[in-house]
């Protein structure tokens, strides 16, 4: 049995270099965007009321194209998330990041909630204050929906 998993293995060598390799990028990519997009959230990101759309006063086509990319980047962050919840690298902190930038109903009240995790919120305000910059503000959005 244990013979048989490990000509398996052996057969298929160049499968888990592919994965060793695709695990590498994504730590290296997450160690250095991650703290990136920490650092240049807004303090008051959870606080602003409704947001209008920034995108409003750009063409529709680029704007559509905008928000398309922002969304498949998001997606994109959110399965990198998970798989390195498994792998090596940031999977929490890239899940909530691929969180921020996908558009979908709820949006705010399922951020504000994973931020009720001290944990989270303490590792997110622990980079922005290494970068010298204020921790992030949480009051006066309970409840509200993206």
């Amino acid at each position: 049995m244990i013979e048989t998993l490990i000509i398996r293995i052996t057969s298929h060598m160049y499968f888990l270099y592919w994965l060793g390799g695709i695990s590498l990028l994504l730590f290296t990519i997450t160690m250095i965007a991650v703290p990136l997009f920490i650092i240049h959230l807004p303090t008051d990101f959870f606080i602003k009321e409704k947001q209008k759309n920034r995108y409003i006063k750009i063409h529709f086509i680029l704007r559509l194209f905008v928000i398309l990319l922002k969304n498949i980047i998001g997606i994109v962050l959110l399965i990198a998330g998970i798989l390195m919840l498994v792998l090596p690298g940031q999977g929490l902190l890239t899940i909530f990041i691929g969180l921020i930038l996908v558009d979908f109903p709820g949006k705010k009240t399922l951020l504000l909630s994973i931020l009720g995790n001290p944990l989270i919120l303490a590792a997110i305000n622990w980079i922005r204050k290494k970068n010298n910059k204020k921790s992030l503000t949480l009051s006066h959005m309970e409840g509200e929906d993206s």
